[in-house]
């Protein structure tokens, strides 16, 4: 059975997850575990690390977070790097996991969520659409997605 859960709701579980993405995504170390620590707060604002849980182990996460690693800061908030072990795709549980952000930052106030990727025809498939293009702070370029929030 997957559980979608608040990382402020089980914080014992905050190491858990470093660990996971030090061991399942290197590459994005850097960016997601400053943002743990920042995620023990109440609810009601940003950053968020929202994990996702299959029988209580971890399977995948994202975090939503106010500002992306990209040259462009006039929108927000992101999905943030949002992630699903391999072994569990093929179950709609990224779809999910997109459903919770859009429905979280709608709780939040927002009226649109972001997020960057060259996963090209992936996030259309559940509604996000490409704004356009810009450069992450290390000078890879991506491209911008948003979609309306779920309030």
């Amino acid at each position: 059975m997957y559980q979608i859960c608040f990382l402020q709701d089980c914080p014992q579980r905050s190491q858990e997850l470093a660990d996971y993405v030090c061991r399942n995504w290197p590459a994005v170390k850097d960016v997601v575990l400053p943002e743990i620590p920042k995620s023990l707060h109440p609810q009601d604002s940003l950053p968020l690390t929202v994990l996702l849980l299959r029988d209580g182990e971890m399977k995948g996460f994202y975090q939503l977070l106010e500002q992306e690693c990209i040259q462009r800061k006039d929108l927000s908030p992101w999905i943030s790097p949002l992630f699903v072990d391999e072994s569990e795709r093929g179950h709609a549980l990224g779809e999910q996991l997109l459903w919770h952000a859009r429905q979280t930052a709608g709780s939040l106030g927002y009226d649109q969520v972001y997020l960057t990727t060259n996963h090209i025809q992936y996030y259309e498939k559940y509604g996000f659409r490409e704004i356009g293009l810009d450069l992450f702070e290390s000078g890879r370029p991506t491209k911008i997605y948003v979609h309306k929030t779920i309030k």
